[in-house]
């Protein structure tokens, strides 16, 4: 009888939290667009000392998917085939869940598609196995070449405020940029060429972390 009540009620439990998240995606996908997206502006300095996993890939895989124990939750897994791990797990291949928010549901499998190369800031996941772009699109760039056919790499808002204070961040945190790193982080958007930015990236990423 006891062992009967203690499965109702945890039933119950789970089922209360499945139409919590359920409320949360309803709530955010009836936003305007643009309260969507009010994310607070993070610079690269925030995204190199808070992220968990730093991955330079290409998409392999995307697949939509229910969250686990909550099949009414939209999410996209993403498999990403590792061209170089500047912080995480060792592996050829890195994996994450991502829950679909808002505007996120209606472009195709969160507009990640298969051989897109990419740059990712990302979290440990959380309790429930999800994890995306830190600041959203703010730590989710695309990798593409430009017109002279050099790489070059952007996020979702082009860049814009990225580099915005990083140099005075590092000179304070006393990891000074070089004279190269200062002409990038002096940038105020548009696309900057990856071999500069990774560097940079991985200069930064000496700094302490953030939690």
């Amino acid at each position: 009888m006891i062992d009967r009540v203690h499965q109702r009620e945890k039933t119950r439990s789970g089922v209360a939290v499945s139409w919590l998240l359920l409320t949360l995606v309803m709530a955010a996908a009836s936003l305007p667009l643009r309260a969507q997206f009010l994310t607070r502006q993070v610079n690269l300095a925030y995204l190199a000392r808070r992220a968990d996993v730093v991955v330079q890939g290409r998409v392999a895989n995307v697949r939509y998917e229910g969250l686990p124990g909550y099949p009414n939750i939209p999410t996209v897994v993403v498999t990403v085939q590792v061209e170089r791990m500047l912080r995480g797990p060792e592996g050829g291949q890195y994996t994450f869940r991502q829950w679909l928010l808002g505007r996120e549901m209606y472009r195709g499998k969160g507009g990640y598609m298969a051989g897109q190369r990419l740059l990712l800031f990302l979290p440990s996941p959380s309790q429930y196995g999800l994890s995306s772009p830190l600041g959203r699109e703010q730590g989710l760039f695309r990798i593409a070449p430009d017109a002279r056919g050099q790489e070059t790499i952007a996020n979702g808002y082009g860049n814009a405020g990225l580099f915005k204070g990083v140099a005075e961040h590092a000179e304070e945190n006393g990891a000074p940029l070089d004279e190269a790193q200062l002409r990038l982080a002096g940038r105020a958007g548009g696309a900057a060429p990856l071999r500069e930015f990774v560097g940079l990236v991985e200069h930064l990423m000496q700094l302490p972390r953030l939690e």
